[in-house]
């Protein structure tokens, strides 16, 4: 029989037991959460391979499948900006100041007072987002680049174009390659349009939101993928907005990447067309790089001839500005003048009357850009006059480095200013119409509860085969057609009515409905074909599908199958370099995988993969396709 006595001691031994079951789990997540932090840590402050290491010893351990996706996309990230810092470039920031990350993008003055237009809006009339909260609209745009949520909750970019009055285009997304799970915020479109920035934190970066661009392509009419702009202008923090300036001497970056709390800093980085890339492995040099901090001449002169001469300096920067920017429309301008007389002599050469009104109406239009430029150019030179003179009255002669070329760039601190920020205001909500969407109709064969004619009776250009069902002296009511959709009808030169359905590229494509088409009714039903919009036999058809399906020969293309989450930015810039071809993303059996091509030459393609080989990328082979 237990005493008292027993019975405390097993009650005392159950709870100890209970008590230890509960805290050996905390104590396993407790030492999970701080080894996951050291990882963090480590990623942020970019010893990338030192926190893959704990990264992956914790994906080891790790049998709850929805935990392993953020450990190796954290792998992922770190990998990338491994890549990245192979690549860096040593931007000089002029300039950097802090903002609230509600209203950073007020601070610019390349960007007019009241273009920006506060959510909710007629564009994007729901959704919060931590960073995005307005949209750009300069007065006059007559297209516009916007991020809005998705039906998932992921902002993607969205363009419409101005229609006339107060309406516009139904928004459309930029495309399959712009467009990831992410977030894609704050499109800023390049000067001469063929360049769009913006930030995301979808596409191959690494960590939080990186800086992007891609590129309009003329013959594709999309959007080119997205190339990371790389370290140190993409960095572990959070990287918000890019855009150069008007003047083309400065990039402007915004990041939280040195900021805590509801602040951002923007950068103002002397432009660079073509920036030296160098590989950097040494820490101390790579958080340097990654803080942006501006190198000022002044920080050189001893501080008693700071003082001495503080005024003179100040100064000699806004006449070395004034100087840059007369140097900028000076330049804007002779490309006016030499597109004038091209346009002028090409319009003395052709005969076509509509070539000759549309060369006028161009040169009519860079003869009103010219005077608009002259304006500018006569207002900065008046200003660089009077600054030379007050320098005069002074004793003081202004040196001022020449370019060696037009084109030259500036490529030292001491050669521009500072960039001045300057506080803008939001405007007014604008009074927007949105496009309504046309449905667009669908040409494929299906069979509906009413039958409906085909909205485009006009046969394509192509080869195609029709399901012929009837033809009759009357026209016939849609209710007996038995819901067959899409119905053609045409009236014969005997003035009796042909009736077919369906629009089938091949042959067999129309065999496999035939007998749905029979099994309406329609028992007598049978195929027929045409090729441009004229009648040909099926058999003259069948023979035409085959050799259409042959080609001409074969073709070559590059396939990249490694690349997951996207093509890194040294890898698309090595192709872009190597050939001129497009990069296309394709899903084979369930994989990304990356098309470059085509190539009409196998040793062209051959040689595509030798230079991606000799950079170190794997899964990368040839393939053969008929054309």
């Amino acid at each position: 029989m237990l005493t008292n006595f027993d019975v405390n001691m097993i009650l005392n031994k159950t709870l100890s037991f209970f008590v230890l079951s509960l805290l050996i789990p905390l104590t396993a997540i407790s030492q999970e959460s701080s080894l996951l932090g050291k990882a963090d840590s480590l990623h942020r402050e970019y010893q990338f391979e030192e926190a893959i290491s704990i990264y992956e010893t914790m994906l080891s351990s790790v049998k709850d499948s929805s935990l392993m996706l953020p450990l190796q996309e954290k792998i992922i990230q770190c990998e990338n900006g491994i890549s990245f810092l192979r690549f860096a470039t040593t931007p000089n920031v002029v300039n950097k100041s802090s903002f609230s990350k509600n209203d950073f993008y007020l601070n610019f003055p390349d960007l007019a007072n009241f273009s920006w237009m506060m959510i909710p809006n007629p564009l994007v009339p729901k959704g919060e987002h931590p960073y995005y909260n307005a949209v750009y609209y300069p007065e006059n745009a007559k297209k516009l680049f916007f991020s809005a949520p998705d039906n998932s909750g992921s902002w993607n970019i969205y363009e419409t174009d101005f229609i006339g009055g107060s309406l516009w285009s139904e928004p459309r997304l930029l495309g399959e390659a712009v467009t990831s799970s992410g977030d894609e915020i704050f499109p800023v479109l390049s000067a001469d349009g063929k360049d769009l920035y913006f930030a995301s934190n979808g596409h191959f970066g690494m960590g939080g939101y990186d800086l992007y661009v891609t590129h309009w392509d003329e013959q594709t009419q999309e959007w080119s993928i997205p190339e990371n702009l790389g370290f140190p202008f993409s960095s572990t923090g959070d990287d918000l907005f890019f855009m150069n300036s008007n003047d083309g001497l400065y990039s402007l970056v915004v990041s939280n990447r040195n900021c805590s709390g509801d602040s951002v800093e923007v950068y103002a980085i002397e432009y660079v067309a073509t920036p030296i890339k160098k590989d950097v492995s040494d820490l101390g040099e790579i958080n340097a790089l990654a803080r942006l901090n501006p190198v000022k001449v002044s920080e050189t002169i001893p501080k008693s001839e700071k003082e001495e001469g503080k005024e003179e300096e100040e100064g000699m920067s806004e006449y070395s500005r004034l100087v840059s920017q007369m140097r900028v429309l000076q330049k804007d301008m002779n490309t006016n003048i030499g597109k004038q007389k091209e346009n002028r002599e090409l319009y003395e050469k052709v005969e076509n009357e509509d070539d000759r009104e549309f060369l006028l109406e161009m040169i009519s239009d860079l003869e009103a850009e010219a005077i608009n430029i002259r304006a500018k150019l006569d207002a900065a030179s008046q200003k660089v006059q009077e600054a030379e003179m007050e320098f005069l009255a002074k004793g003081i002669i202004p040196q001022f480095e020449q370019e060696k070329e037009a084109t030259a760039e500036v490529s030292s601190v001491k050669s521009i200013p500072d960039y001045i920020f300057k506080k803008n205001s939001y405007s007014e909500i604008k009074n927007m119409d949105i496009e309504k969407p046309v449905p667009k109709f669908d040409y494929s064969f299906k069979v509906l509860d009413m039958a409906q004619m085909a909205e485009d009776q006009t046969l394509p250009p192509t080869l195609v085969y029709q399901i012929q069902i009837l033809v009759t002296g009357n026209k016939v009511p849609l209710k007996n057609l038995k819901g067959l959709s899409p119905v053609f009808e045409k009236k014969q030169p005997s003035g009796k009515y042909l009736y077919t359905v369906g629009l089938f590229s091949s042959h067999s494509e129309a065999l496999s409905c035939l007998n749905q088409v029979r099994k309406k009714g329609f028992t007598k039903a049978f195929i027929v074909a045409f090729n441009k919009g004229k009648s040909v036999s099926v058999r003259d058809a069948k023979v035409l599908e085959k050799k259409i399906a042959a080609g001409d020969g074969s073709s070559y293309q590059v396939q990249l199958s490694n690349y997951p989450e996207g093509i890194p930015s040294p890898i698309i810039s090595a192709i872009r370099e190597s050939c001129d071809k497009d990069i296309a993303k394709s899903v084979s059996e369930g994989r990304v995988i990356y098309i470059v091509g085509p190539f009409s030459k196998k040793s062209d393609a051959d040689y595509l993969v030798k230079i991606l080989s000799g950079l170190g990328v794997e899964g990368v082979s040839v393939e053969s396709i008929k054309l």
